[in-house]
């Protein structure tokens, strides 16, 4: 098996890299965000070509725990920020009973059907991102592929008027392994579509003979024995910070559905040339947008709780 890659990262049939980065606002180091590698690139041979292309510093998140050894042996500073759920698609993981009641229900709902990434079914997936629950909010940044690449693939589950109800896309990590991307619902779509969603893309890369499908990571959350030694002073701070924004990104809602399919719950892993620290955890913030979504939600949370005062008041206003 190929040594994996970070989340969202593909290996491509090319002969150089290709990295796509964001200068982070305070110590001008570089957060590679996404990147395209040639497939005959050990680890190894990507950690020398990092270096001279980023002689400023360089940030990777969303790396396995493979790579962050490797990493941790160069010298480099690690930190665990959560964990993937991983699925053996050789394995029962849709046998489970709440699994098969909501397979049973999503059946009377609609299908599930991949879709080629023309520009017509792009402009289609950009019309449905409206129409999703959060879509009103500010959304998080570089940290899956918004943007299919033309590698990608994109799943629906439609009802069976034609309606979108869900969607996927998958990129390819490696030769035998796909990664969750976009994870898309209708605002106004019955329960159990995204369990029947995933046990059609289940079913369609196992023909394949794929072995390996990530769901995807929930950040701040180790499940069982994933953290077995303490966290550390920047891992404390970083899980403290976590508990006191749940109302603005509801990671333990994504960790309870991604746990229906019993899944392998992977480490995930933030490596940099340096040793990470908060300020390093706040620029990240900064920039794939969490800063901009915890200020919307505390504001829209702090009017929930001043609306019966401000509703009254009103009311009063209008009989003066």
């Amino acid at each position: 098996m190929q040594e994996l890659l970070p989340l969202s990262w593909t290996r491509i049939e090319g002969i150089r890299p290709i990295y796509r980065d964001i200068t982070l606002p305070l110590s001008r180091m570089r957060w590679i965000s996404f990147a395209d590698i040639p497939y005959d690139y050990s680890l190894q041979i990507l950690y020398e070509d990092l270096l001279p292309t980023y002689p400023e510093g360089f940030v990777l998140r969303g790396c396995p725990p493979s790579m962050a050894r490797f990493f941790r042996e160069m010298k480099c500073g690690i930190m665990r920020t959560g964990s993937e759920a991983v699925l053996n698609l050789r394995e029962p993981h849709l046998k489970r009973k709440t699994i098969a009641g909501s397979l049973i229900r999503g059946k009377k709902q609609g299908f599930v059907e991949e879709l080629i990434l023309n520009e017509s079914n792009r402009q289609l997936l950009r019309d449905f991102r409206k129409k999703t629950m959060h879509a009103e909010k500010p959304q998080l940044k570089h940290l899956f592929r918004e943007d299919p690449d033309p590698g990608s693939r994109l799943f629906i589950f439609r009802n069976y008027d034609g309606i979108w109800l869900a969607a996927m896309t998958l990129s390819r990590r490696g030769r035998s392994e796909m990664h969750t991307e976009l994870m898309l619902r209708n605002k106004d779509a019955p329960g159990d579509i995204m369990e029947s969603l995933v046990a059609g893309i289940f079913g369609i890369l196992g023909s394949e003979g794929i072995q390996e499908w990530s769901l995807g990571e929930v950040p701040f959350v180790f499940p069982g024995e994933i953290m077995i030694s303490p966290p550390d002073t920047t891992e404390t701070l970083m899980l403290s910070l976590a508990s006191c924004s749940r109302h603005a990104y509801d990671f333990r809602s994504l960790y309870r559905f991604k746990n229906k399919f019993a899944p392998v719950w992977r480490p995930v892993m933030l490596c940099a040339d340096t040793v990470p620290s908060a300020l390093m955890l706040g620029e990240l913030a900064i920039a794939m947008g969490f800063s901009d979504l915890l200020l919307h939600q505390s504001v829209s949370s702090l009017k929930k709780l001043l609306l019966p005062d401000l509703t009254s008041s009103s009311r009063y206003r209008r009989y003066l």
